[in-house]
């Protein structure tokens, strides 16, 4: 039977995820977008709640990654067979660091980003695992854009393979 102390590796396997360059807000990369974020609200902490799906300071354009992330974790805990009364929260905290850009640099990313998440179980343990990143904040005319293609409907945006990476993916399972 799983136990509690498996938070720490479901944290572990979700931050590494949440700040790699796979983690993208309608095709740009989040933690670049959070960064924007951060500057735009005049705070350098970010929080988001994963069990009540919940951003602070508040964003609508985050909703996805949110639910995402939220979902990811649910089914980590699903996955481990862990009783789902041991989870109590799950707050991943992403901090800003601003540095002054050094033109020796060129267009690297000046700017640490720390990303927490702690995960409390029913005892009131916390679980945690952080990463940092180097990121610039946010612009469109320097980066790339992900072929990820986006789909609405009335309750979520979803992100969907382009058509040439489906056909890959059904050639691989036939």
């Amino acid at each position: 039977m799983a136990r509690r102390k498996e938070f720490k590796t479901i944290a572990d396997g979700l931050v590494s995820s949440f700040v790699s360059r796979n983690n993208d807000v309608y095709g740009y990369w989040g933690i670049g977008k959070l960064y924007s974020h951060m500057i735009s609200s005049n705070s350098m902490t970010v929080t988001i709640n994963l069990k009540d799906c919940k951003i602070e300071p508040q964003n609508k354009e985050f909703r996805f990654l949110i639910e995402e992330f939220s979902k990811r974790l649910q089914t980590q805990i699903l996955n481990r067979r862990i009783n789902s009364k041991h989870f109590k929260s799950g707050l991943l905290i992403i901090k800003g660091f601003p540095n002054e850009p050094s033109p020796y640099f060129g267009q690297m990313a000046p700017h640490r980003v720390n990303c927490r998440l702690v995960i409390t179980d029913d005892l009131g343990k916390e679980h945690y695992s952080e990463a940092n990143a180097w990121c610039r904040p946010h612009n469109p005319k320097t980066e790339s854009k992900s072929t990820r293609e986006y789909k609405k409907n009335e309750n979520t945006t979803m992100a969907i393979p382009n058509k040439g990476f489906i056909a890959k993916l059904k050639s691989w399972f036939s």
